[in-house]
């Protein structure tokens, strides 16, 4: 029993480590963010952008809002679980609590962080629909809950897809679909101005960094 665990921890131990990298640099560049040293560029990134977006592609941008929404992203990682849990990947159970204490970090970051929100006049979601949780403000805006939940689950996708028995054809095009809605959901974050680029950039190394961990569990 002991020789497994610690050949499981020995495999797994590069993605702890990877993990680690990313949780340091979160918290680094998170310190940045308090210290306001990016305060003009969020500003210049969200008016450059919404001046290069046309307003009649913000419906179909609106729609990513829903899609990394917390009820939408949690199902989506709940049938997962469910269903490695059925191939006897037992621990894939506890995706759904590291899933849980990822916005634990997110919640303490947004209430001890004063990172004031995008102001009214850069809103432009266009949709007249609401999942309960968007009308949660539990602080400042950063980091972004759509960026992290995002990145969380992409890196998991492309981690399977990597170790899967696709071909490579198939590899490739996964590959790209999934970057393709990692990308736009995180640039419709800014181009929404429900986000600031920092924003969107923190919950990226927060989402991927518990991704990295998640991998001991798969």
């Amino acid at each position: 029993m002991l020789l497994r665990l610690f050949a499981d921890f020995k495999k797994n131990a590069p993605y702890f480590v990877l993990g680690g990298l990313l949780l340091t640099i979160f918290y680094a560049f998170s310190f940045l963010v308090k210290e306001d040293v990016f305060t003009r560029f969020d500003f210049d990134m969200t008016v450059r952008v919404q001046n290069n977006v046309p307003v009649r592609f913000d419906p179909y941008l609106s729609w990513f809002s829903l899609l990394g929404s917390f009820e939408v992203t949690l199902l989506i990682l709940i049938v997962f679980s469910i269903i490695n849990f059925l191939k006897k990947k037992f621990l894939s159970i506890l995706l759904v609590p590291a899933f849980g204490f990822m916005h634990v970090v997110e919640i303490i970051g947004k209430a001890f962080l004063d990172h004031p929100q995008t102001p009214f006049m850069f809103h432009r979601y266009a949709l007249d629909f609401f999942f309960p949780t968007s009308y949660v403000q539990p602080g400042g805006s950063y980091p972004s809950g759509h960026a992290m939940r995002t990145a969380y689950l992409a890196v998991l996708f492309l981690f399977l897809v990597k170790n899967s028995k696709l071909s490579r054809p198939y590899k490739l095009f996964s590959y790209s679909a999934i970057l393709a809605i990692y990308l736009i959901m995180v640039f419709s974050r800014v181009s929404l101005g429900e986000h600031w680029t920092t924003d969107v950039i923190g919950g990226s190394l927060l989402g991927a960094a518990f991704a990295f961990f998640s991998f001991a569990l798969l």
